[in-house]
């Protein structure tokens, strides 16, 4: 009877089989590109109140955050139609060479509108390196070696989280905060090197025509929507603007549902199918992990006094137990699945409402074990739901589904900064704000987002109730 139980190896693979030949060399690969990709989020994150400070314009604080999230689902979402295009090292190392442009530009731009828009071409840039990554994932790696190289993948967010606030507190001073960017475009180089030289491709046929632009385009404006609420007092037109992206994003996956070049799976929104419900599920649960991050570093620094090195720290807490989680998941049997999406959304629920209930009295210590349960949370969940969308679709879909987790995870991050500069600005956060108002607009967003953590729990009942009916 033993004879026919696979062993916890034989289901997960070794660790050296990814580290070896072939394999050694894209897992390489991939850890530089999602490396650059984490450790420029961490680096933003510390020096965002000192770009503040430099540039002003604090309505468009959010939008630093919301416009990376849209450029990245416009690089993630062109990531299967660029390689189908033209193969998948010209495309992969094509985002490398985007990612930096955007830096460059950030770092040589004299306001803040300017700066938001070349986050935006950082994020098409780190949208496509994550995205190409991902897919990599689903064509080079067998199937019992992919929870392995998640996990790799996750290590390298956490190395991420280690180096990118100590190395954003170095020059997060007005008049150096420049050369956090700058100071990354070596790595930039190596990367598109090492891509060029070492990853095979096949050649492609050319054809950018299929390529989604009407549908990227209406993600863009639904993001672009939801983002403007953050420059007007005026509750009709904040109401008017959430409706018109709310109807973009309805057509977007309508029409990408009748498209012949789908970016998506069928049936991606659909809560009736396993697999539209895990996909809501990793949507609700970037939105959580969005607002969580965008103003953390800014109210932890207004309203607990906090140096950018400590705030920078702190914001990257999530990531660190976002790798530490989701190692012990990537070892676990996949028979456990199931019972780490429910544990990992009761963590970042439990997180979200410890972050909603002291991010004006603090201490610190506890907004701390708050945050970190958000991360436990996610990396509990991270592995599971990637796995199963991959395991759901048929095997022509398997790398679109592997790079589509990106792209729906930048759209949930994308609206989750959104709705933050939304919901902070109706309550009344302007530039120069008073402590009081501050911490009343900063209680208003991470209870909205305590909501969302709710929600995301809810989606695991239609998950196991169409999964136990296998549709």
């Amino acid at each position: 009877m033993t004879d026919t139980q696979p062993s916890p190896a034989e289901e997960t693979g070794r660790w050296a089989d990814i580290f070896t030949g072939r394999l050694g060399v894209y897992t390489l690969v991939l850890g530089l590109g999602m490396g650059l990709f984490a450790i420029n989020q961490f680096v933003v994150a510390t020096i965002m109140p000192t770009v503040l400070t430099e540039l002003g314009g604090v309505k468009f604080y959010s939008w630093a955050f919301s416009l990376f999230a849209v450029g990245a689902i416009v690089g993630a979402a062109s990531a299967h139609g660029l390689r189908e295009a033209f193969g998948l090292r010209p495309a992969y190392a094509g985002a490398g060479l985007m990612l930096g442009l955007g830096l460059t530009g950030a770092a040589l731009a004299p306001d803040m509108p300017s700066f938001v828009g070349w986050r935006l071409v950082q994020g098409i840039g780190g949208g496509a390196l994550a995205s190409q990554g991902y897919g990599l994932i689903a064509i080079a790696y067998p199937s019992h070696l992919r929870s392995r190289v998640l996990g790799v993948v996750s290590t390298i967010w956490g190395t991420a989280t280690i180096m990118g606030p100590g190395f954003g507190a170095l020059f997060a001073e007005p008049g150096l905060w420049q050369w956090a960017f700058l100071g990354l475009l070596p790595l930039i180089a190596v990367f598109v090197l090492l891509v060029w030289r070492r990853v095979e491709s096949d050649k492609g046929h050319g054809k950018l025509s299929a390529l989604p632009y009407r549908r990227l385009a209406l993600l863009t404006l639904a993001v672009f929507m939801v983002s403007g609420t953050s420059l007007t007092a005026v509750l009709w037109l904040q109401i008017l603007l959430v409706a018109v992206a709310i109807c973009f994003a309805i057509l977007t996956f309508r029409l990408d549902a009748r498209s012949e070049h789908n970016m998506f799976p069928r049936g991606v929104t659909s809560l009736a199918t396993e697999l539209g419900a895990v996909y809501w599920i990793l949507f609700l649960g970037s939105i959580v992990l969005a607002i969580v991050n965008t103003y953390s570093t800014f109210y932890l620094q207004a309203l607990h006094g906090v140096s950018p090195l400590v705030a920078g720290y702190l914001f990257a807490i999530q990531s660190i137990m976002w790798t530490t989680s989701a190692l012990i998941v990537a070892i676990l049997p996949r028979r456990f699945e199931a019972w780490c999406l429910v544990t990992g959304l009761s963590f970042i629920l439990a997180g979200a409402v410890g972050v909603w209930l002291t991010v004006d009295s603090g201490p610190v210590i506890v907004i701390a074990v708050a945050i970190s349960l958000t991360g436990i949370g996610l990396g509990f969940i991270n592995n599971p739901t990637i796995q199963r969308i991959i395991s759901i679709v048929p095997e022509t879909e398997k790398h679109m589904a592997g790079a589509s987790v990106q792209a729906i995870r930048n759209i949930g991050i994308s609206f989750g900064a959104a709705a933050s500069g939304m919901v902070a600005a109706a309550a009344g956060l302007s530039h120069g704000a008073e402590r009081e108002a501050i911490a009343f607009s900063m209680t208003w967003v991470y209870g909205v987002n305590a909501g969302f953590a709710l929600l995301a729990l809810a989606m695991t009942i239609p998950m196991f109730i169409a999964g136990r009916r296998g549709i």
